[in-house]
C-alpha cells in the first residue's frame, strides 16, 4: 500500500491527555490540524505515542469506522479502540484480545548500516566491545560500582583479544561519569573511540560495527536498539533511588504484580532476564526476526480486513 509518514506538532492542550481529549484535533498545532482536515481519513493508520491517540479516534470517526488503526506504545485508553496494539512489558496496558505484547520496542537506528562517522573506527581492531551509557530515571539510578567494574572488565577483554573499546552515552548521562569512563579508558593503553550525542562516531554506526554490547538497563530503547542487532549483548542493572523506592512501595501496595503508571522497567526487564540476558554479554534466546513476523502477521490481518 503507498504510505505518507506525518510528524504531528502539538498545543499546550496535550498535556490534558487522551481521555479528557476524547475524538480531537483540538491538542494540534494550526499547521498539523490543517494538513489532516485538507484530506479525507486514510485506510490505515500507524500511530505511536499517547499525544497521537485522541487524532487517529477523531480519524476513525470521520471515516464512519471504515479506517484500520494500529498504535505501537501506551494509548492511556482501552486496547480496544485500536485494531492493534503493539505494547511493551513496561506499560500498564490491560489485557485484550488487541494486544500484542513483545518484549522489546521496534526502534529505527538498530539495523543502521551508515558510514563509520569519522575514521575513528576504521582503524579500531576487533573485537570492538560497545558500551552504552544512559543516565538517572525518576525511580532508578546509575550505579558508579557497576559502571567501574564493568568498564574494567570491558578494557580487560580488550587487552586479552587484543581488540578495542567503544564508548556512547545518552542526553542524559551525568558528565562526571563520561569524565571517569574516559580517564579510565586513556589510562588503560586499549584503543578506543568515545560517542555521544552530536559526536562522532555516531551511535548507530557504533551498534553497527561493534561485535559486543554492553548497556545501562535505564532505557528500553537503547536496549531494543541492541538487541534488533542480534549481537551479543550484557545488561547493566540499576539502582533504585531514594524517591523510587518509597513510590514503588506504595504503588506496588495499591496494585500488586502490575506495571506502575505510566512506566515500569522492571517487568522490561524481567522479560529480558527470561530471554537469558545478564551482565555478561550473551545472544538472547529470543530471536528479533521471529518477533517482527509475528508484528508483521498481526499487522497484515488488520490491514487485509479492510
Amino acid at each position: 500500500m503507498p504510505f505518507e509518514t506525518k510528524q504531528l506538532h502539538y498545543n499546550g492542550l496535550r498535556r490534558l491527555g487522551p481521555k479528557l481529549l476524547g475524538r480531537s484535533f483540538a491538542s494540534l498545532s494550526p499547521a498539523s490540524r490543517g494538513l489532516l482536515e485538507s484530506e479525507p481519513p486514510p485506510d490505515v493508520t500507524i500511530s505511536v505515542g499517547h499525544r497521537s491517540v485522541p487524532v487517529v479516534r477523531l480519524l476513525r470517526k470521520r471515516s464512519h469506522g471504515r479506517m484500520r488503526s494500529i498504535h505501537i506504545g501506551f494509548p492511556r485508553v482501552s486496547p480496544g479502540v485500536f485494531d492493534l496494539l503493539i505494547a511493551t512489558p513496561q506499560y500498564p496496558n490491560p489485557d485484550h484480545p488487541h494486544v500484542l505484547r513483545i518484549p522489546f520496542a521496534l526502534t529505527r537506528v538498530a539495523s543502521g548500516t551508515g558510514p563509520y562517522g569519522g575514521g575513528e573506527m576504521q582503524t579500531l581492531p576487533s573485537p570492538r566491545h560497545l558500551l552504552i551509557i544512559g543516565g538517572p530515571t525518576s525511580y532508578w539510578q546509575l550505579d558508579p560500582n557497576v559502571l567501574r567494574s564493568a568498564a574494567a572488565r570491558l578494557i580487560e577483554d580488550a587487552r586479552r583479544d587484543g581488540g578495542s573499546l567503544l564508548v556512547t552515552s545518552s542526553p542524559r548521562t551525568p558528565n562526571a561519569v563520561m569524565a571517569q569512563i574516559e580517564k579510565a579508558l586513556t589510562d588503560s593503553g586499549v584503543p578506543y573511540a568515545i560517542g555521544g550525542p552530536g559526536k562522532s562516531p555516531s551511535y548507530a554506526s557504533m551498534l553497527s560495527e561493534a561485535d559486543t554490547i554492553l548497556v545501562t538497563a535505564d532505557s528500553v530503547a537503547m536496549v531494543s536498539d541492541a538487541i534488533w542487532t542480534g549481537k551479543p549483548l550484557g545488561l547493566l542493572p540499576l539502582a533504585q533511588s531514594p524517591s523510587g523506592k518509597v513510590l514503588g512501595r506504595i504503588l506496588d501496595a495499591i496494585s500488586p504484580g502490575r506495571p506502575r503508571y505510566p512506566r515500569d522497567l522492571r517487568f522490561f526487564w524481567l522479560g529480558l532476564s527470561e530471554g537469558g540476558l545478564s551482565e555478561k554479554p550473551s545472544r538472547p534466546s529470543f530471536e528479533p526476526n521471529e518477533w517482527k513476523r509475528r508484528i508483521v502477521e498481526r499487522a497484515r490481518a488488520v490491514i487485509e480486513g479492510l
